[in-house]
């Protein structure tokens, strides 16, 4: 083609525009190499604030990047809030923790800081030209009914995270030894509290789970697990996978307290999206109704005619069924009963579906509650919070000034759950969190972080004249290095380090 337009105007013309453009070309990166590189703090080292940080790192490599955790460990959720009997999916914190090892000198952990503690939320926006907040969703909902203060009522969540190892949740005390555990709610965590109380021991002693949590669950006397929920099985919040998971379980027992719950006209199926319809043959596939010789309201030292195997423990799930009252024993030390209120679902306006109750009640033999229901949130320090919706209100990540305001707060930013409400897996937390990153990027691009700003060492001077103890990305490895090989020691992936002064002497 250069052969056609060599001697003629045209290719004259060609050759100028080309060496204008290079010109122009070359004075535009001449600008942005002029600019400082951006100085950005993430509050949170869990899937959210590590996705965003590797996003970053591809739109502007340049870029330096603080990570603060309020833990002395990095990875939130993958450490904490995965069961230790779903190793496969912990195993995202090896794509994770790239980030780290892609950019050692830019991207720095400063793990053991509490912000509005150590630390103030105005002293980490002076330092950085944006932060981004991605630190997860706290506070959750309580059923609010006689009977739920009692000592064995627990959080499913805060079970989780005690099984994992959290520092916060270790000294709590967790009572196994009764036979009857009443778990209420229908999504993910219900079920990991039910599997981690009916699979065999041996299944779970190898992993990371800490070995208090063994200890106490070699030694537990739970037969009958009950998974309560006040919508049917097509409103369930589960996923097929977990659902199939526990359906399937050797050891177990698999029930549905009211068969016709599970009874649908070929019309209502057909109305069902894919993954309801999923779900609800998966139980009809799965679920036995009771026999006939079992008191629901007592299933202790009872077994299935066809299965008479006393190894064998019971999932019983009640669909259409709210916990009202729970009754209380030898003086609110442990519940005897729960009493369930049976419901009928009502479509709204909207077509929501709604549990609401029919005066109809049962009572469940139980001695320990599980309650995982939701999330409430909790305020960040000074950022605004929509209680009603559960997340910092923000449009594509920016934070607004308030619930009702379109007013962005300059250089603040929202990743992960408490951008869009706690809902979504690993997965979803990766697209939001590239959302989140282009949003920077674009103000980035128009110049509005152009200040020459300290980002981290300003950060750990601070620290340091406070006399604060911070754990960084070296340290951390000293500290899961002894793990695996104290882990190893006892033929487990790991053993996991929870007391703040063996982390010192490991570190030192």
């Amino acid at each position: 083609m250069l052969k056609l337009f060599k001697g003629t105007s045209s290719h004259q013309n060609r050759l100028q525009f080309f060496r204008n453009y290079c010109t122009t070309t070359n004075a535009l990166d001449s600008h942005s190499n002029s600019k400082s590189p951006l100085q950005l703090c993430i509050i949170g080292s869990g899937p959210a604030g590590l996705y965003t940080a590797n996003r970053v790192y591809k739109l502007l490599p340049d870029s330096n990047i603080t990570i603060i955790e309020k833990l002395p460990y990095p990875f939130g959720l993958i450490r904490y809030g995965i069961s230790p009997d779903h190793q496969n999916e912990k195993k995202v914190k090896n794509t994770l923790e790239k980030t780290w090892s892609e950019h050692p000198s830019t991207c720095k952990f400063v793990g053991n800081v509490n912000i509005d503690h150590d630390i103030t939320f105005e002293e980490i926006r002076k330092t950085f030209h944006a932060v981004v907040l991605a630190c997860g969703i706290e506070g959750e909902k309580k059923l609010n009914i006689p009977g739920e203060k009692c000592q064995t009522v627990y959080s499913a969540r805060e079970f989780v995270s005690w099984l994992n190892g959290h520092p916060d949740f270790q000294k709590k005390h967790y009572d196994l030894q009764h036979e009857n555990v009443v778990i209420v709610g229908q999504g993910n965590v219900a079920l990991d509290v039910a599997r981690m109380l009916v699979k065999p021991i041996e299944d779970i002693a190898g992993t990371d789970i800490t070995s208090t949590a063994t200890d106490i669950l070699s030694n537990s006397k739970v037969k009958n697990v009950h998974i309560i929920g006040r919508r049917g099985p097509a409103e369930v919040s589960f996923t097929t996978k977990e659902v199939r998971e526990i359906l399937k379980l050797p050891n177990i027992n698999t029930y549905v307290n009211d068969i016709t719950t599970l009874e649908f006209t070929e019309d209502q199926l057909n109305k069902m999206e894919r993954a309801q319809r999923k779900m609800v043959e998966l139980f009809k596939q799965y679920l036995k109704p009771l026999p006939e010789n079992f008191n629901i309201g007592d299933l202790s030292n009872q077994t299935d005619n066809n299965n008479n195997n006393n190894n064998y423990k019971n999932v019983i799930f009640h669909f259409k069924r709210s916990p009202v009252e729970m009754v209380e024993s030898n003086g609110g030390q442990c519940l005897a009963e729960v009493i369930l209120e049976k419901n009928e679902l009502v479509s709204d306006d909207k077509g929501d579906v709604k549990a609401v109750g029919t005066g109809v009640r049962e009572t469940l033999k139980a001695e320990v509650v599980f309650r995982s229901i939701g999330y409430t949130g909790t305020k960040f320090s000074e950022v605004p919070f929509d209680f009603k919706r559960v997340k910092v209100p923000n449009r594509a990540g920016r934070v607004l000034e308030g619930v009702d305001s379109e007013k962005i707060i300059d250089g603040l930013y929202v990743s992960g759950w408490i951008k869009t409400g706690p809902s979504g897996a690993i997965v979803n937390v990766s697209m939001n969190a590239d959302e989140t990153a282009h949003t920077i990027q674009e103000d980035y691009n128009e110049n509005k972080y152009n200040r020459n700003l300290p980002g981290y060492q300003g950060i750990v001077d601070l620290l340091k004249s406070k006399e604060h103890n911070l754990i960084t990305y070296e340290d951390w490895k000293k500290v899961e290095n002894e793990e695996f090989k104290r882990g190893k020691e006892k033929g487990k992936i790991l053993e996991k380090i929870i007391v703040f002064d063996e982390l010192k002497n490991i570190i030192k």
